[in-house]
């Protein structure tokens, strides 16, 4: 179903009490009392409390939207909760289950849709209608993981797009290795042979400088599989679809690059024993070209501002016909902004006035994000020329923001990521074959999809 389709459909209904404790339950998730059943709140003054993660410096930007918003709606307080990292799905999952919810809850785009399943979050569509709400705006593929079963429950902000589909590089090392600093590669071809020109390694053969880096997890596979024209699943999200020939074969290309260039997994994990969490190889040396988000922008001003560095496309496989450049938007991350089930209508409407500010309106959504340099998922809110004149490479994020498609997102995403991660680490350390590996993990979670919907009536 499309976009618009989706607009034209939006319906005001709920999801009833009896599936609400099947799935909830199946999930583990307590369902919210309905909205018959919760405390009247006869307050003047409404107050929300809004739950998210964005830390450090972004807690004064935040702070400075929630003031205009009270500002603009004077019987409405809206306190700010910044959360730690330290074990963020089990605290959010918890708050849902756990009776008294926060207001608003930041929230990623795998989490929406299985508390959506849940009937653990409310959906926003009688807003998204009554207020009119444009979700053309919106980039095609990050509106479309804020859906589930033709009801809208959250919108997106920032993007979860340019997640995938962006290289930064070293133009140093590229110069360096004989490499033409302005001409990024552009296919897996190209790719291999700058990764062999960039590559260093001892004389015990660990890895001195990785050309190119690569990444084993269900994330870093799914990304090379959509730019090899292969899919994660059917368009009805009902059947597991990665185990086709452009899967096989792009694990093989994995493995073969993994082996050719780094002398297999087991020095590449040896690597990135190196590193801690938070730092940024590319800018330390020891990574070449390397797959980031559009967060790199910002930790280059931060951390090395003068540091010389040229911006890609992540390579595509030139001998597939159908294979092209593109990224995937919500395929590990991604922000939303959800509302939890069974809040009395007068509050759940006053956190839904705070949701379209953060997410919608340009005083709220769009100068956050261009605050942060950061591209939005409000398409026009990415013209402002804040961006083209702070940043050189603007061009190749709104290529990447418009060139993203939407992964398929269904309530045991997680479930059938770690199935996918745990059979291509097989197959990296060679216990098993590309096809062996893909067709085992398939397999199982072909099992779970169907366990899922086989519980859907």
């Amino acid at each position: 179903m499309t976009i618009s389709e989706h607009h034209k459909r939006l319906l005001d209904r709920h999801t009833s009490r009896r599936r609400i404790l099947k799935t909830g339950a199946a999930l583990g998730i307590a369902p919210m009392l309905p909205v018959g059943a919760a405390t009247t709140r006869a307050q003047e003054q409404i107050t929300i409390d809004y739950w998210n993660w964005w830390d450090v410096y972004r807690v004064e930007l935040m702070d400075g939207i929630i003031a205009q918003f009270q500002i603009d709606n004077p019987g409405i307080v809206v306190n700010n909760v910044p959360q730690t990292w330290d074990r963020r799905d089990e605290v959010v999952t918890t708050a849902l289950s756990g009776g008294e919810p926060p207001e608003v809850i930041m929230a990623s785009r795998q989490e929406i849709v299985r508390f959506a399943d849940a009937g653990a979050v409310a959906p926003i569509s009688k807003y998204v209608e009554a207020d009119a709400i444009d979700l053309t705006r919106y980039y095609d593929s990050e509106i479309a993981s804020m859906w589930w079963k033709d009801q809208i429950y959250s919108l997106p902000m920032p993007t979860a797009g340019g997640e995938t589909g962006l290289t930064f590089y070293s133009k140093d090392q590229f110069t360096a290795a004989g490499l033409d600093p302005e001409t990024p590669p552009t296919t897996w071809a190209e790719l291999d042979t700058a990764a062999a020109a960039l590559t260093k390694r001892t004389e015990d053969g660990a890895i001195d400088v990785m050309g190119a880096s690569l990444d084993f997890s269900a994330g870093g596979y799914l990304a090379n599989l959509y730019v090899n024209a292969g899919t994660l699943y059917s368009e009805d999200l009902r059947t597991v679809a990665f185990n086709s020939e452009q899967g096989v074969q792009t694990l093989q290309w994995m493995l073969d690059f993994a082996e050719n260039h780094y002398g297999g997994y087991q020095n590449m994990l040896d690597f990135d024993l190196q590193f801690t969490e938070g730092q940024q190889p590319l800018l330390m040396g020891p990574v070449a070209h390397q797959y980031q988000n559009v967060s790199m922008f910002f930790h280059i001003e931060q951390n090395d501002p003068g540091f010389n560095y040229g911006v890609g496309y992540r390579p595509y496989n030139s001998d597939n016909p159908n294979a092209k450049f593109q990224g995937v938007a919500g395929l590990t991350f991604g922000w939303g902004y959800i509302i939890p089930s069974g809040l009395d209508p007068a509050v759940e409407e006053a956190a839904w006035k705070f949701v379209k500010r953060i997410t919608y309106e340009d005083v709220g959504a769009c100068s956050f994000m261009q605050s942060q340099l950061r591209p939005s998922p409000l398409q026009d809110c990415n013209s402002s020329t804040v961006f083209s004149e702070s940043n050189p490479h603007w061009d190749k994020v709104l290529g990447a923001l418009e060139s993203d498609v939407p992964v398929g997102i269904v309530p045991p995403q997680s479930q059938v990521f770690s199935v996918l991660t745990e059979y291509l680490e097989l197959a990296a350390f060679g216990e098993v074959d590309a096809q062996g590996a893909i067709d085992e993990a398939a397999a199982e979670s072909q099992a779970m999809l169907d366990e899922y919907w086989g519980t859907q009536a």
